[in-house]
């Protein structure tokens, strides 16, 4: 199922125009792979459980209700949600923005998980099955030299009008094995953090992700050093001094870093109004948004997190 114009879907009513629709989506849903992309003002859909999918937004932010907290999707990241996640979202754009996910058919992710286990040698003696659950860290990342440039191919095909099913279902195998790739390229960070025990370092792994979803959701807002500890569950000595080890700059840094690249996509989408610029993106003044356009905040583009810049 492609479709190219959000779903008409509750909140909003049922009509005869959109009754129909919907009996064939529930019917389809989560049973084959999916695109769901479009561009609008705004859009919002109630707290459901959902299969595996991918995220992605650009031209304003797509906010995600996942648990006691919210995510925000945006132009410099993706979040990968799992399987059975429940979650509502919304978006609400003075600009159209874009909306982009692929939601998985349910099971394909643990089919490939125990196939890649097995190795090709067994899988052309026998049929292999589902093993055990495929998940993924929940949280915003950066865009990468895995998941990415298949997101980007898949999004660019649809927009050149391919609407086939036999397609999509090749690109949702293949992103999948691209999810597996980046996992593990996440894991492997976690080995900056000095903790002798592996479950030790990804637990503090899983905190310091919370608080730079945090900060990147909320970059727009105050945010003392003392909430943002409070969000890992830390002192503020270990936060300071493990969120640096795991993301390469201190959680200051990779505060300005986010309202900076936030900045510099209005001025690249031609928005003229410093005091604007300044007051959207949590600067305060123009003197603190100048400082950090010209790289004298205390950290410069080449220190920032990829996922700020």
């Amino acid at each position: 199922m492609i479709l190219t114009e959000l779903p008409d879907l509750p909140p909003r009513p049922e009509t005869p125009a959109n009754a129909a629709f919907r009996r064939d989506y529930v019917t389809r849903w989560g049973n084959e792979n999916t695109i769901l992309c479009g561009l609008t003002r705004l859009a919002e859909y109630p707290r459901v459980m959902h299969p595996l999918s991918i995220k992605m937004a650009w031209g304003g932010r797509e906010i995600y209700r996942l648990g006691r907290r919210d995510v925000h999707v945006r132009e410099g990241s993706y979040l990968i949600l799992n399987e059975g996640d429940e979650y509502g979202s919304s978006l609400n754009s003075e600009l159209p923005a874009t909306s982009f996910s692929v939601f998985l058919r349910r099971g394909l992710a643990d089919e490939i998980v125990a196939a890649r286990r097995v190795g090709v040698e067994k899988c052309m003696e026998q049929s292999v099955g589902a093993g055990a659950a495929a998940t993924f860290s929940t949280h915003l990342r950066a865009h990468d030299s895995h998941v990415t440039p298949r997101m980007r191919f898949i999004y660019e095909s649809v927009m050149a009008g391919e609407r086939s099913q036999s397609w999509l279902d090749e690109q949702a195998v293949l992103l999948v094995d691209d999810f597996l790739r980046a996992e593990h390229a996440a894991l492997q960070s976690t080995l900056r953090l000095p903790a002798s025990k592996a479950s030790t370092r990804a637990e503090l792994s899983r905190r310091l992700r919370l608080a730079a979803d945090h900060i990147e959701s909320h970059y727009d807002q105050p945010l003392p050093l003392e909430a943002l500890a409070k969000v890992a569950c830390m002192s503020t000595f270990h936060f300071v001094r493990y969120f640096a080890m795991l993301h390469g700059a201190t959680p200051h840094a990779y505060l300005v870093a986010c309202r900076t690249a936030a900045a510099r996509r209005m001025i690249e989408a031609g928005v003229t109004d410093q005091e604007l610029i300044a007051e959207r993106n949590g600067f305060g003044s123009r003197s603190s948004l100048y400082r950090a356009l010209a790289g004298r905040s205390g950290t410069s583009d080449r220190q920032l997190p990829r996922r700020c810049q």
